[in-house]
């Protein structure tokens, strides 16, 4: 009994920074087991506030079909295999990289460490396909990537639809070699990778820059105010940090944003006239 109530008193300050408790510094021992990074912090609290399961509370009949049938589409489509493999080939090629390659292509952010950059830059599975599902609903006429990725997730938006081409901003050659070795293996036409670009409005618009916080919010801000804007934005690792909630907390709030939808790795806003304005946490 004594160890569950230490238990909930100190998961309750690491998740929520409150409280003191020195007269259980006799239990200090175990404290090691509790202490947890940011992202872990966040997604416990995700995990509470987050529901709409199946629909469930959504009134809009969009958001509705949105959620029920794209989101939470359990079904096989034929890309999901080949994104597989490419994740896996990813996986094999950071084996093989030379310690040099390797500190460059993960030192891009003080502190931060080898397996956090990746986790951040290499989306779940689950994510990629639902990248897939939803450029294949939306049905968009152009598509644009900003960011850093090895590669999977600019081929679950390019299969979607092979008429689309993406456009995609890497800047970092090291990433980009990646993309190209993904393009080159599954034989992907439709992207067109460069390292810099101008900000395009696309219909379908995916931004990933997690530690150029920066550079994020500019983008973000180029495409969310252009005047009758009438597209999707998924934004990645919105709870990466602090600064990323901040700019996720501005941009759901922006006018031309309609429905927000927190699903803890990406966010999606989604600006369409004639939806109210509303901001969902989705668990996923």
């Amino acid at each position: 009994m004594i160890i569950q109530t230490f238990i909930f008193i100190k998961v309750k300050i690491v998740i929520f920074g409150e409280a003191k408790y020195s007269k259980y510094s006799k239990y200090s021992k175990y404290s090691r087991h509790f202490l947890m990074n940011y992202r872990t912090r966040k997604y416990i609290k995700y995990l509470f506030s987050a529901g709409h399961r199946k629909g469930h509370g959504i009134h809009s009949p969009f958001l509705f079909r949105l959620i029920t049938e794209v989101i939470e589409n359990n079904g096989f489509f034929s890309a999901y295999p080949l994104l597989k493999a490419a994740e896996e080939n990813v996986r094999n090629m950071l084996k093989m990289l030379d310690a040099e390659t390797y500190q460059q292509l993960y030192d891009t952010k003080p502190g931060s460490d080898s397996s956090t950059t990746k986790k951040l830059h290499l989306l779940p599975e689950k994510f990629n396909r639902l990248l897939f599902r939803l450029v294949n609903d939306f049905g968009p006429e152009s598509v644009s990537f900003y960011g850093s990725t090895f590669g999977v997730t600019l081929l679950a938006l390019a299969l979607a639809d092979r008429r689309v081409q993406l456009e995609a901003q890497v800047e970092n050659s090291h990433y980009r070699s990646f993309c190209l070795r993904l393009m080159e293996v599954y034989e992907v036409g439709n992207i067109f990778l460069r390292g810099s670009a101008e900000v395009v409005a696309s219909d379908f618009v995916v931004v990933q820059h997690l530690f150029n916080t920066e550079e994020c919010d500019q983008i973000l801000s180029q495409i969310l105010t252009t005047p009758f804007y009438q597209g999707v934005v998924i934004l990645c690792g919105i709870h990466s940090s602090e600064e990323m909630e901040v700019i996720w907390s501005k941009y759901k709030s922006a006018e031309t944003v309609r429905i927000s939808l927190d699903l803890f790795e990406i966010g999606i806003l989604i600006c369409k006239k004639g939806l109210q304005k509303e901001d969902f946490v989705l668990r996923f």
